[in-house]
């Protein structure tokens, strides 16, 4: 069966998902060169969070809230368990 949804891992993946360095540098309003030190240090800004978290769900695809430095609720939940 073909899954129609894929989960990305890194900042590479996303970028590369929603269209390289100059999509998504169009789509966050961002300098080419500093979409390029997000891929080089695998994190984003939080304030592409919102903005970019649709661009890849339109695409079927979604990316851990870690990679724009947030923490997931699931992170709080396995900390509170140990």
């Amino acid at each position: 069966m073909k899954q129609n949804h894929r989960f990305l891992q890194t900042a590479a993946e996303v970028i590369d998902v929603l269209g390289g360095l100059r999509g998504v540098s169009d789509l966050t309003g961002s300098q080419y060169k500093a979409v390029a030190n997000w891929k080089m240090f695998n994190a984003f800004p939080p304030r592409t969070y919102l903005i970019m978290q649709a661009a890849l769900r339109r695409r079927r695809r979604s990316a851990p809230a870690a990679l724009w430095g947030m923490i997931a609720i699931e992170t709080k939940q396995l900390e509170a368990a140990q």
